[in-house]
Order: C-alpha cells, then sequence, then structure tokens
C-alpha cells in the first residue's frame, strides 16, 4: 500500500493544494509571507500515509532491538553531534518557530528520503508516474498562456491560483515578435506551482530524467513509447512558455550530460547549438537589470549574515526574518530568499550546515539528475524553500544513492 501512495505523490508533485496557517511568527514587518507560512499540503498528507503504511508494514523489522544492533557506533556519534547543531541552530535563530518549523520540514523529508532508499522502487516505475504531472502541468501551462490567465475550476484542486496578465505582481515577460517591430507583455505559465521558474526548474529536470530513461530504453529495444514523446514535446512547449532561462539553460545542460554518456555525436551538435544559444542570452541580459540587481543585493545580504554568525548560521529558514537588517538598499526591497541555495545554506546553518550538505551532495554527484539541481541552485532557492523544490531534490537525491 505505501508503494501505492508514493506513486501516487509522484502524480501530485508538482501540485500546491494546501492548508496556510499565519501565527504572528511567519509575518515580517507586519506582512505575511509565504515561505514563513506553516502549510499543511497535500503531499504533505501523501508522505504520512506512505511512512504510517511502511512502518506498520514492517514493523517486525524496524523494532528498536534490530535498529539498535544494526547502528554502527560513528553514525551514532555523528546523530548525536548533528542534533546538537540543530538544537543550537534553532536555540540560536533571530526566530525559533521558523527555525523549528523548517527543521520538523527537514525531519519529514528524511523519512520520506530513508523510504526510498529502502524500498528501492523501481526508476522506471518513478519514470512513469511522475510523466502524468509533467504532463498535465505542460498542458495547463499551455492554457494559460493562450488564454493569458488561470485556467480556474476543477485546477484550484490542485492548487492553482486565480491571476491573469493584468493581476499585480504576476510575472510576466517583454516578449518582441520576430521581424516585427513589435513587443507586448504577455503572461508567463505558471501551471499549478508557485512561480515560472518554479515550472521551469521543475520540466528541466523531469524532462532531462525522461529523456534518459527513453534514450536508454531505445537503444536496448529500438523503441520509443509515444506516452513519453508526448510528455516531452508538450513538456518543450510549456518549458520555453516559462520564459525561464535559468530552466533553458539547465535543459540544455540536461540534454548534454545525458548525451555525453549516451552518443558523444550528438553530444558535440547539441553542445555548439547549447553554446550559440548561451552567448545570445547573455547578450541579451544587462547589468542594470532589475533581476540582477535584486539577486545582486540578495546575495550581498545573505554574505552580511554569514559573517555575523559563521558557525551555526542564523537559524534554518530566517533568511527572511533578518533581511530587513541587511539589505543595503529598501529601493530594491523584496521578501524573498537569495537566489542562491549555497549561499542560503550558509546564512541559515553556517559552516556547519553547510559542510554536512556539501557532503551528502558529494556522495550522490554521480548522478545526472542531481547534478542538474545542483547546477541549478547556483541561480535559484526553491530546492530548499518551496514545497515541489524540496521534494525534487528529496526523491532524486535517495535515488542517488542506490542507482549511482
Amino acid at each position: 500500500m505505501d508503494l501505492v501512495f508514493f506513486y501516487l505523490l509522484l502524480v501530485f508533485l508538482p501540485t500546491q493544494l494546501g492548508l496556510h496557517f499565519w501565527p504572528a511568527w511567519s509575518m515580517v514587518l507586519g506582512r505575511r509571507v509565504d515561505y514563513l507560512s506553516p502549510t499543511l499540503y497535500l503531499t504533505d498528507i501523501i508522505i504520512c500515509l506512505i511512512v504510517i503504511c511502511w512502518i506498520f508494514q514492517n514493523r517486525k523489522k524496524l523494532s528498536i532491538i534490530n535498529y539498535q544492533l544494526s547502528i554502527k557506533i560513528r553514525n551514532f556519534q555523528f546523530a548525536i553531534v548533528f542534533l546538537l547543531f540543530v538544537f543550537l541552530n534553532i536555540f540560536f535563530a533571530t526566530n525559533r518557530f521558523v527555525s523549528l518549523y523548517f527543521w520538523l520540514k527537514v525531519l519529514e523529508y528524511a523519512l520520506l528520503g530513508f523510504y526510498i532508499y529502502k524500498t528501492k522502487p523501481p526508476f522506471s516505475k518513478i519514470i512513469y508516474y511522475a510523466s502524468f504531472g509533467v504532463l498535465y502541468s505542460s498542458l495547463i501551462a499551455i492554457g494559460q498562456f493562450f488564454f493569458q490567465r488561470s485556467l480556474g475550476g476543477p485546477f484550484w484542486f490542485l492548487g492553482e491560483r486565480a491571476f491573469s496578465a493584468m493581476t499585480p505582481g504576476i510575472a510576466v515577460y517583454n516578449f518582441c515578435w520576430p521581424l516585427r517591430d513589435q513587443c507586448q507583455l504577455v503572461l508567463r505559465a505558471y501551471a499549478t506551482l508557485p512561480h515560472p521558474n518554479v515550472l521551469g526548474g521543475f520540466l528541466a529536470i523531469l524532462l532531462t530524467a525522461i529523456f534518459n530513461f527513453q534514450f536508454s530504453t531505445f537503444n536496448q529495444t529500438k523503441k520509443f513509447s509515444y506516452f513519453y514523446l508526448l510528455t516531452l514535446l508538450f513538456g518543450v512547449i510549456a518549458l520555453a512558455l516559462t520564459f525561464s532561462r535559468s530552466a533553458w539553460v539547465a535543459l540544455f545542460l540536461g540534454i548534454l550530460l545525458v548525451l555525453f554518456k549516451q552518443s558523444k555525436k550528438l553530444f558535440f551538435v547539441f553542445l555548439t547549438i547549447f553554446l550559440i544559444g548561451l552567448s545570445l542570452m547573455i547578450k541579451s541580459v544587462g547589468l542594470a537589470d532589475e533581476s540582477v540587481v535584486v539577486r545582486e543585493a540578495l546575495n550581498s545580504s545573505a554574505i552580511t549574515m554569514f559573517r555575523q554568525s559563521p558557525i551555526i548560521g542564523k537559524g534554518l529558514g530566517n533568511f527572511l526574518v533578518n533581511l530587513p537588517a541587511t539589505l543595503p538598499s529598501r529601493q530594491i526591497y523584496f521578501l524573498q530568499p537569495v537566489h542562491n541555495m549555497y549561499l542560503l545554506l550558509l546564512s541559515e546553518t553556517g559552516i556547519i550546515g553547510f559542510s554536512v550538505a556539501c557532503l551528502l551532495f558529494w556522495r550522490a554527484r554521480k548522478n545526472i539528475i542531481l547534478i542538474l539541481v545542483l547546477c541549478i541552485g547556483f541561480l535559484d532557492h526553491y530546492f530548499l524553500t518551496l514545497q515541489q523544490g524540496q521534494l525534487l531534490l528529496t526523491i532524486f537525491f535517495a535515488l542517488s544513492l542506490y542507482l549511482g
């Protein structure tokens, strides 16, 4: 039964249906901050069902006596030291409630990762069920771009928010028609995720995984799956409509990593296309662009926080709590995490937490998809701050431990 819920989790991974709570400690400068709001997501409920069913079915194997006999002294000592670090990180956090909530989320994902590592679900099944999420997310994204608004109706139950191209604060792109001196602001596709960049990252990672799986299967059977081909087709279209440049680069990088492993001839063809496209993209981004200025300011704030508490950090989840005191200029003030998950880790958990994370990532360094996740992490934060990104990181990290 636990596997049924796990595959259900994969299907609903790109959704954000949840119940938000707004305690006083989830506010900064009197404003509600989504990143700090304790939220019960549909996917949280599914994770609980997975773990409960698995423990119930394996209660004899997971008895305390057997666990104590099997645990290594070295791992036990590491666990004690790590728990001490967690306690100190919470105790000295600027906002202890926020830090405690984020560490509880870490525990949730650790249990999910442990379950995946122990049960070792087949990669083919994981790709199959995750592809449903890619397919319906892509179709919703394409529909949103076509109508320039949210689709509404039953998609509310998947977490789609109500918006249009005219909604204040919504993500738009200044699209210029080729060969025509005409530009217009168009709505960037969201699907059921919090932001087009998150949708872009989700698609880039899973499209790479699907492409890798299908390429390997074709080399063995000389047959393509029409289901995966359609998923790849709609997924690429939806990814383009997010106008997320980092996600575009990530998908090309993912394809290059797959081709380097599978086909050297195609690798050099795509490498040429990638380098040309990357050079054009770099030219189109000016140093004075708002996104660049904001990212630099947030990076500066993260470094300041790290210098203030270099050993244990400001407290997990506490970047936004400390941001008003460290942002150099309020003219570009935005309550958002630093767009670099490594700087985010350094500012919130210091050298100790950052070092532990690096050791874990290094252990799983041979996995193509995880490498892609780590590369995107240089440009965004959602693998550490948003439910969908955290689930992607957890699932593919656990997979990398037994698939390589």
